[in-house]
């Protein structure tokens, strides 16, 4: 009579370690491969982002007389996305609003926060004019100043208009030194930037996208740009503030009127 095993087929502990250390293996190997993959989506949807908003800005230079949007409007009316980000005023994110009619172009997928109201006329509602998109001053001028007219740009497809940014408006001399924490360039911690008065976000550092950031040119295009090639232009900027300051002929991608 045949005596039943109890002898059971299985695996033994070196050849479970042997798998266990191959798909450690492939896991190191395929999750930045993974982050990667997800980042260069972030990356396209930001582009699609600032390609609407670039499109919107031409389209408004063609119903204002050729004449770019000033960076902020000071106004009771309601902004055209419905509320206001701060009382009394529209940013140019909203004042093109009405060429693209897509509040998801407000932002970027890659910042590092999205900071929402806290005053009655906002409360709980996300407000963009940080962590997100920024228009160079010296094109898109405050709201004291008078606008300007694209022949005024004298390269306009070499000429930064928007960008990924820590706020609304890129004034082109504070890139090198952030003062209160109010704006900054993606990737300018790492090339000698200095932040001041408060903790700097995590992409002032890292950078949001490869490294770098995606552009709008003056005129409409857009392109990805290495953070050290935009931080570069804008230290050959010496002398092009905005405001009455007579036009700068320091060339640079900054400078509108010798770019």
């Amino acid at each position: 009579m045949l005596r039943q095993s109890n002898n059971k087929d299985g695996f033994t502990l070196i050849e479970l370690l042997v798998v266990i250390a191959i798909i450690s293996i492939l896991a190191a190997i395929l999750f930045p491969v993974f982050a990667r993959a997800r980042e260069n989506a972030r990356r396209a949807s930001c582009m699609s982002n600032l390609k609407q908003q670039g499109l919107a800005v031409m389209m408004y230079t063609q119903d204002y007389d050729e004449k770019y949007p000033l960076a902020n409007t000071i106004t009771t009316q309601t902004p055209p996305d419905g509320y206001f980000w701060s009382s009394g005023a529209w940013f140019w994110p909203q004042t093109i609003f009405p060429y693209h009619k897509s509040t998801q172009a407000f932002y970027c997928p890659s910042a590092s926060s999205q900071p929402v109201g806290t005053a009655s006329y906002n409360l709980g509602k996300p407000i963009p004019i940080s962590y997100n998109y920024g228009a160079n001053l010296l094109i898109m001028r405050n709201y004291t100043e008078t606008p300007i007219s694209l022949s005024s740009v004298n390269a306009p497809a070499s000429a930064y208009l928007l960008m990924d940014y820590g706020s609304y408006r890129i004034d082109v001399a504070q890139i090198k030194i952030t003062k209160s924490g109010w704006g900054w360039l993606p990737g300018s911690g790492s090339l000698g930037a200095t932040f001041y008065n408060t903790s700097p976000p995590a992409d002032w550092e890292t950078g949001r996208h490869f490294d770098g950031v995606n552009v709008v040119f003056a005129d409409g295009h857009v392109k990805w740009l290495k953070s050290s090639v935009v931080y570069q232009e804008a230290l050959k900027c010496t002398s092009c503030s905005y405001g009455t300051t007579p036009p700068s002929t320091i060339k640079s991608a900054w400078n509108p009127y010798a770019s």
